[in-house]
């Protein structure tokens, strides 16, 4: 299977970043509000933190397996539109099953529904990039599938603010999603190459490289980090920092994350691709991190967190303007591109898993959210201390 050298043009640009943008909004409405005040609704004060970890969980381990099995179906079928379609579909019946829970179990299962779902679109998304745009544009367009991410948190968690908690949010995410994929559906999708052989390459899984296992390593650390800063934030706000309404100071942070994110993921991914330079940007992006979850930790007052929102916002976005670059460029066989991304995408999902695990006991018995916090800029720094062994990267 090998990649057109054709560039892609700015409208295929424009619909594959809508796409992206409404799969990211189904994900981060509900973990950012809506799943949030459900726990809350459903458990009350002292039992919120548990369930929400419990849920975000749950849909996480099942988000484990879903995205690389999507992508071999993926591989396999030589179309990237069925997975699209197939998994929309999913995740929105799960979003519309969470509007109407009142019940943990129900609530549980609907977060894996919609967690299963989205990995269809997500993982058929990322094999696009291999599979469509040229080496010299993967900075570019691959800085547009991390910007769209975080504006999809944007959009989900302004959905949840603006339509009210509950049922309407769900809806107004649920109807969302689909409609911001429509676009890139009904453009013409060139057929992949299917591999001759009818079993998947499960020893591409087993054995996938050295620097894939690195770049794997990198960004499951910097998700970590990722996830650690926004499983709590809503109960950060309201418990440690004490707003008023933790639900409108989460879409305030989350707008000034994403400003600042946005406008350094797409130029950092542009200029990456000038420079042909991936590491500064990777190194760069552990050091920020790292400074704002520091300043999370040390000064739990409302103005010093909008700052560290911003070091976060700026050094996510130095990030994922070179992630799928990096991800891509690693890939051992290009037979199983959208598999092999399915297992790079794990490092994206698996954070989600650990997130909670790891917040909750600390929040609740061991050290709270400075602890917290800290052990989120030392996981940044861990991600910086793995860049040397990325040896084919420039």
């Amino acid at each position: 299977m090998t990649v057109t050298e054709a560039p892609v043009r700015t409208r295929w640009m424009v619909a594959y970043a809508l796409a992206m943008i409404g799969v990211a909004a189904g994900w981060f409405g509900p973990i950012q509000i809506l799943l949030p005040e459900q726990a809350d609704r459903l458990a009350g004060a002292d039992g919120k933190e548990a369930l929400l970890a419990l849920v975000t969980a749950v849909g996480a381990a099942a988000s484990l397996v879903a995205n690389p099995l999507w992508g071999a179906l993926s591989d396999r079928l030589g179309s990237r539109r069925p997975v699209f379609v197939a998994g929309t579909a999913i995740g929105v019946a799960g979003l519309l099953v969470l509007a109407v829970a009142e019940t943990r179990s129900v609530m549980i299962a609907g977060w894996v529904l919609v967690q299963v779902g989205l990995n269809g679109p997500l993982a058929a998304l990322a094999a696009m990039i291999g599979d469509r745009v040229p080496e010299r544009q993967r900075g570019t367009v691959g800085a547009l599938f991390g910007v769209a991410q975080i504006v999809g948190v944007v959009l989900g968690t302004a959905l949840a603010v603006a339509v009210g908690q509950g049922t309407p949010g769900y809806v107004a995410v649920a109807v969302a999603v689909p409609a911001l994929g429509a676009a890139l559906l009904l453009m013409r999708q060139e057929p992949i190459h299917v591999s001759d052989r009818s079993e998947i390459h499960w020893a591409a899984l087993i054995r996938p490289g050295a620097q894939f296992a690195w770049a794997w390593l990198i960004r499951f650390l910097l998700n970590l980090v990722n996830a650690l800063v926004l499983v709590y934030l809503f109960y950060y706000l309201s418990d440690q920092v004490g707003v008023a309404d933790a639900a409108t100071w989460v879409l305030v942070l989350t707008v000034v994350n994403v400003l600042f994110a946005g406008i350094f993921g797409f130029a950092g991914g542009v200029l990456s691709d000038r420079w042909e330079r991936r590491r500064v940007f990777i190194a760069a992006a552990a050091v920020i991190l790292a400074a704002g979850t520091v300043l999370m930790a040390l000064a739990p007052v409302v103005t010093v967190v909008i700052v560290a929102s911003v070091l976060v916002g700026v050094g996510w976005g130095a990030y994922v303007a070179v992630d799928m670059a990096v991800i891509t460029h690693v890939l051992p066989d290009a037979e199983t591109r959208a598999t092999m991304l399915g297992v790079a995408n794990i490092a994206g999902t698996l954070p989600q898993l650990l997130a909670p695990v790891i917040a909750a006991p600390i929040v609740t018995a061991l050290g709270g959210y400075r602890a917290l916090y800290l052990l989120t800029a030392a996981i940044a720094v861990a991600a910086l201390a793995c860049l040397p062994r990325l040896k084919t990267l420039a």
